[in-house]
């Protein structure tokens, strides 16, 4: 009789006790959260997106003068506060430009009415 069979067996029985362990293992690991605090960089972004969006709606021409001239004051608001957020991040001055940003979104999809 060999020992080679009985060898095979060891393994099987601790290749299984490893797999075992390690499906217990991730039941235990905690789950990994996803943080959505907005940062200056994530800002910036933003507001580059929205430039962009802004831009097209101006250029798409079905916007009045007096709409166009209340984008560009909500653009030029959203850019100054995510300016101060970038040079200055703190709480205070990320909440405002995330609501600036807000305001400038809402402008560019309802055409400033």
């Amino acid at each position: 009789m060999s020992a080679f069979p009985f060898f095979l067996r060891r393994f099987r029985g601790l290749c299984c006790t490893m797999v075992g362990v390690s499906l217990l293992a991730g039941c235990q690991a905690p789950m990994a959260t996803v943080k959505i605090t907005p940062t200056p960089t994530t800002l910036i972004y933003s507001y580059i997106i929205a430039h962009g969006m802004a831009r097209g709606r101006v250029m798409s021409g079905d916007l009045a003068p007096q709409d166009v001239i209340r984008l560009a004051q909500a653009d030029q608001m959203a850019l100054l506060s995510v300016l101060m957020a970038e040079k200055e991040p703190s709480y205070k001055n990320i909440r405002f430009a995330k609501i600036n940003g807000e305001h400038f979104l809402r402008s560019i999809e309802s055409g400033c009415r």
